[in-house]
């Protein structure tokens, strides 16, 4: 793929990502709500062990959650503008770690040097 093909398609990619962890937290939801229940039906060391695997699946889906409001800010800010104001869309993300972590990341990408113009990395053959 080139730039120009790799721009057009990551906002329509980042929704549809989206969307998936969506998806992905809503099975998670669920999932979280029967181990709650089945930790109702029981007592002792199983049920603490339910509860506390019941509160890993809060967390899981609290994560899908916030990488889906991340995609769907860059997609955004892509298809409007084809630029990104990382900082807008990290203030969206509601867990604060993740957004840290994101943010690590794309100020390490920030440091990376543009690719020349006509520079785009695919082999040209005449």
């Amino acid at each position: 793929m080139r730039p120009g093909q790799v721009a057009v398609l990551a906002p329509p990619l980042l929704s549809a990502l989206a969307a998936e962890m969506d998806h992905a937290g809503d099975l998670c939801a669920r999932l979280e709500e029967l181990v709650t229940r089945l930790a109702a039906a029981v007592d002792g060391e199983p049920r603490e062990l339910a509860l506390s695997e019941a509160q890993t699946l809060d967390v899981l889906t609290q994560h899908l959650a916030s990488l889906a409001v991340f995609m769907r800010g860059i997609s955004g800010q892509l298809t409007t503008a084809r630029s990104v104001d990382p900082d807008a869309v990290l203030a969206q993300v509601p867990l604060s770690d993740l957004a840290a972590r994101l943010r690590a990341v794309l100020n390490n990408a920030a440091q990376i040097p543009p690719t020349p113009d006509g520079a785009s990395g695919d082999l040209d053959l005449f």
